[in-house]
C-alpha cells in the first residue's frame, strides 16, 4: 500500500541526505588543500591551466559523488510517496546499551581512590525492538509503550531508499 509523503516523512529523508554532502565538502576540501600546496611549494612558474583543470575536475567529483550518494533519496521526493508494511509484533525486547567511549578502563583498586580518572563507567541506555517473524525494527521508547505484543502495525517506509520512516497501529 502507498502513501503521500508527510511534512515529517519529508524532514526525514532530507536529513538522510546530510552524507552526501559532508562527502562532497570533503572533495572540495582537500582540492582546496592542493591548491594551496600548489601555490606554496612552487614558488615561481605557475602552470595556471593545470590548477584549472584540477580545480574543475574536484568540482565535477564532488558533485557527482553527492548525486550518487543522495540518488535514492532523491528518487523518493521526487515521487512523493511511502509505502506501508503490515506486520505483526512477535516479541517486544528492550535491551541495555553502553554508549561506546562514555567511560574508562575500571580498575576496583584506583577506581575508588580516583574516581574521575580511573573509575568512570560507561553511560548505560537503553534500546527498544520489535521482533516480527522476519525482521527486528529498533523503535523509539514512546512507540514501544504504545503498541502490544500480538498487535498488528504498519511499518512506513521510502520506496527506494528503504528507510524507515515511522511505526503506526492504523493506515
Amino acid at each position: 500500500m502507498t502513501q503521500e509523503l508527510t511534512n515529517k516523512d519529508r524532514k526525514v529523508l532530507k536529513y538522510e541526505k546530510r552524507i552526501g554532502y559532508v562527502l562532497g565538502g570533503l572533495i572540495l576540501c582537500f582540492g582546496g588543500l592542493f591548491n594551496l600546496f600548489y601555490f606554496l611549494l612552487i614558488k615561481s612558474d605557475y602552470n595556471y591551466l593545470l590548477v584549472l583543470f584540477i580545480n574543475l575536475g574536484v568540482i565535477l567529483l564532488s558533485y557527482l559523488v553527492c548525486r550518487k550518494i543522495n540518488l535514492k533519496v532523491n528518487r523518493d521526493l521526487k515521487a512523493n510517496t511511502k509505502e506501508l508494511l503490515k506486520e505483526k509484533i512477535a516479541e517486544k525486547v528492550e535491551e541495555k546499551s553502553y554508549e561506546a567511549g562514555s567511560g574508562t578502563l575500571y580498575i576496583p583498586g584506583l577506581g575508588d581512590s580516583f574516581p574521575k580518572l580511573w573509575g568512570q563507567k560507561m553511560r548505560e541506555t537503553r534500546k527498544y525492538y520489535f521482533v516480527t517473524d522476519s525482521k527486528k525494527y529498533e523503535v523509539e521508547k514512546e512507540v514501544y509503550d504504545n503498541f502490544n505484543e500480538n498487535m498488528d502495525f504498519y511499518v512506513h517506509f521510502a520506496k527506494h531508499s528503504y528507510i524507515i520512516l515511522d511505526f503506526s497501529k492504523n493506515e
